[in-house]
């Protein structure tokens, strides 16, 4: 059973406990619902996957506030978070094309690689922004060394 599957049957049964507590006395209306952990990891994941989407969003935001500022370059802080985002799009869509549920590792994995692809993308731009040729070829080269 994937995770929609499983939130979708935890409904059910959450709803039908809502019900029958709402149509029986006092003192009978306690009833409630356990799985050992089932549960607990059901939402601990969806809490995952909100908050992984989110560090996405706020890294990116940060990265090309910091870009801007560093940089001093719009252009160039623009196409490192054009590039950061790629790396993120890549390792999400590999997670995907594995056929892996989005679970604990595999969010710490996408935060892992947010700042990873950051600290490399800021590190280029970095040596680029800052190296002496007047041609950008070789002011990627002298990046890249």
């Amino acid at each position: 059973m994937n995770s929609t599957e499983a939130m979708n049957f935890y409904n059910e049964i959450e709803s039908f406990v809502d019900e029958f507590n709402s149509q029986v006395g006092p003192g009978i209306n306690k009833m409630w619902q356990i799985s050992f952990d089932n549960w607990c990891w059901l939402i601990l994941r969806r809490s995952f996957i909100k908050y992984a989407f989110q560090g996405i969003g706020f890294s990116i935001v940060m990265a090309l506030i910091v870009l801007v500022f560093t940089t001093k370059n719009i252009h160039i802080s623009f196409i490192a978070i054009f590039c950061i985002s790629s790396i993120i799009f890549c390792v999400m869509s590999t997670i995907k094309a594995l056929g892996w549920e989005f679970g604990m590792i595999e969010s710490t994995c996408v935060i892992v690689f947010i700042g990873i692809s950051v600290d490399y993308v800021v590190h280029i731009c970095h040596q680029f922004i800052h190296a002496l040729s007047e041609t950008r070829k070789d002011r990627m080269d002298h990046a890249f060394r």
